[in-house]
């Protein structure tokens, strides 16, 4: 064999040598960063335990200023402020019914015996919970964050979608210790990343009709 055909061939050897060693890496870091755990084990179902357990605490997320919803629990009461596109809509939960309030004019509607949302975000995270996850960490705005990935979950997306864009949904639920601080859901090219605030701290007006809100007959 020439020394030209000898060179050629230990250059192909260093390169095949070289590409297995890229696998083997990547192999290793893809394993460390992704591990596949029993949803009885997750920060999800830790925090889900902590919700149902407070009488009294709320729950914001925030994908910009156009988009965001609140969430304010107090024992038997519940209040949700959502904007969606720049439009915000206002419910208050109580006495077994739920009622809409409109700002302009000064109005409100109710719906008897409808309480569907008044454990929301209790209710989001049950569906969830007992689902095997994946771990790993990412950067979110510099930081670096663990987080839990869940397939076929979009319950905190604001988005609509269909159900079986909802079937190849990916959410990663993101913790700083055991605080949550970020929500990820993936769905195709899309993605939603939103910012959460849990908190203790409830306000007693938030559960109450202004009295300059006139109520529409049905």
């Amino acid at each position: 064999m020439s020394k030209k055909n000898k060179i050629i061939l230990m250059i192909v050897a260093v390169m095949i040598i070289l590409a297995m060693i890229i696998g083997i890496i990547w192999w290793i870091t893809s394993t460390a960063n992704k591990t596949t755990l029993e949803g009885s084990s997750s920060k999800v179902n830790q925090l889900y335990s902590e919700l149902t357990e407070k009488q009294s605490y709320s729950f914001k997320t925030t994908l910009d200023d156009k988009n965001e919803i609140f969430y304010a629990k107090k024992e038997n009461k519940a209040y949700i402020n959502t904007i969606y596109q720049g439009k915000k809509t206002k419910f208050i939960i109580k006495e077994g019914n739920t009622y809409f309030l409109v700002d302009d004019p000064k109005e409100y509607y109710t719906y008897h015996n409808n309480e569907v949302d008044l454990e929301k975000i209790v209710l989001q995270l049950e569906t969830i919970k007992e689902n095997q996850y994946t771990q790993g960490k990412e950067k979110i705005e510099g930081k670096e964050y663990p987080y839990e990935e869940y397939e076929g979950v979009a319950e905190f997306l604001m988005k609509e979608i269909t159900t079986a864009e909802e079937e190849t949904a990916k959410t990663r639920f993101y913790f700083m210790k055991d605080q949550l601080v970020y929500i990820k859901t993936m769905v195709g090219d899309y993605q939603e990343i939103l910012k959460v605030e849990v908190s203790d701290e409830v306000e007693d007006k938030w559960f109450e009709i202004p009295s300059e809100y006139k109520e529409v007959a049905e």
